[in-house]
């Protein structure tokens, strides 16, 4: 470690991540990680993936060089014996590292990795709040009991970074998880190739599913679990395909998740054909799984939707504006700081079955709306979820903690 008050070598960052998966914290941190190794030494930690998810390794191929490091027995799921197991090895690693900085981002890896850096005496513990556990995962009890650890580290950590003013308003006022002069308001960034807007991609995809020219397509995409409120989404597409007894629209459940067998055994009860394939005539919902191909996946679909009762910020829906897509969403968490509400899609209250379906009736019966919607949402996320904003916000938060703390290094 630098002598306070010296200049020395780049910053050794250690990033913490729950897993390494498809979702908003790997899609963030992988690049800008690439980004950010010219000026720091870094390794990435991560946890181990539920069969059911898969690891984004196109990232690593699209930004070579990151070193990554699996953190064994650190996992989703509670078992106190591998949750110990996991602490000491990241406490073990910090240590051979030496970090400057510490950087958590998810709840689990958060917790442990902020407490090995005190332990350790790590100059910098920042922590990313990609979302929040207070609602809408747990039963009140243990969500208070989450609520309650976070304001224990919270106490050690220098800085937390919120991805939005709304998620910063529940961090401060709704919680009391930490003080506003803790918090810093930091967007997340994309990487998005602007020469993936084509017809042929498009087709590409729509082809796989056996789409018809005429056909709309409409998808809901991430973890099929309790808080991505599939069931909702469920009451629409059966409200959808009832008003629509002639070329009805096609939807897309993209993902996996614990609740798969749910999600399929409500389409049974509603008389909902589904498949793992195809459209057909009388099948208008796929389950595709995860899909890897994101701007294949967004190019090929008409509408994207988000029924949420929590969030950070939604990647999907970032995805699909970029992509030219207009979306309907549930008004859940950082969701309103993720759109343009009547511009590039719509914001609806939770729960709300007739205003949800209204909206998509709208989109799906106005192909010039599509079009509209999605040029906003474009030019929308390409200025309001810049990655070279975010890379250089982070730095400057970097340099900035650290040199409050005594290190100088530039």
């Amino acid at each position: 470690m630098p002598l306070a008050g010296k200049f020395s070598d780049k910053p050794r960052l250690i990033i913490i991540l729950n897993r390494f998966v498809i979702g908003g914290p790997a899609v963030d941190t992988i690049p800008l990680a690439w980004h950010l190794k010219n000026d720091f030494e870094i390794v990435v930690l991560h946890g181990e993936k539920e069969k059911n998810e898969v690891e984004p390794r196109f990232l690593l191929q699209k930004y070579p060089g990151v070193e990554l490091k699996e953190i064994k027995y650190l996992k989703r799921s509670s078992n106190p014996f591998f949750d110990i197991y996991a602490f000491f090895y990241i406490l073990i690693v910090l240590r051979q590292f030496n970090a400057d900085i510490v950087h958590t981002h998810g709840a689990k890896s958060g917790f442990a990795g902020r407490f090995a850096a005190w332990l350790l005496r790590v100059p910098v513990i920042i922590h990313t709040y990609h979302g929040h556990f207070f609602h809408s995962y747990f039963s009140k009890k243990t969500s208070a009991v989450v609520a309650f650890a976070e304001r224990l580290a919270g106490k050690i950590t220098t800085t937390a970074i919120a991805l939005s003013n709304s998620q910063k308003n529940e961090l401060v006022n709704e919680y009391n998880i930490l003080p506003a002069s803790k918090i810093a308001v930091i967007s997340l960034g994309f990487d998005f190739t602007k020469d993936r807007h084509t017809e042929e991609i498009r087709q590409d995809f729509r082809k796989k599913y056996n789409l018809q020219k005429e056909d709309i397509a409409i998808g809901i995409v991430g973890r099929i679990v309790n808080v991505k409120n599939h069931s909702f989404f469920l009451k629409i597409v059966h409200r959808i395909l009832g008003e629509y007894k002639t070329n009805p629209p096609a939807f897309f459940i993209i993902g996996d998740g614990d609740l798969r067998v749910q999600v399929e055994n409500e389409l049974h009860q509603k008389n909902i054909s589904f498949s793992n394939n195809a459209i057909s005539t009388h099948t208008r919902v796929v389950f595709t799984s995860w899909l890897t191909d994101v701007y294949k996946v967004m190019n090929g679909l008409d509408i994207v939707v988000l029924t949420s009762l929590n969030e950070g910020t939604p990647l999907s829906l970032i995805e699909a504006q970029f992509f030219k897509k207009p979306v309907v969403a549930t008004d859940a968490g950082g969701v309103k700081d993720s759109i343009e509400d009547g511009i590039s899609g719509f914001l609806i209250k939770k729960d709300d079955i007739d205003a949800f379906c209204k909206k998509l009736f709208l989109l799906i019966d106005n192909k010039e709306l599509r079009d509209i919607m999605g040029e906003a949402g474009s030019r929308f996320v390409s200025s309001a979820f810049s990655k070279q904003n975010e890379i250089t916000k982070i730095k400057e938060l970097y340099y900035s903690l650290l040199e409050k703390k005594g290190y100088f290094f530039r």
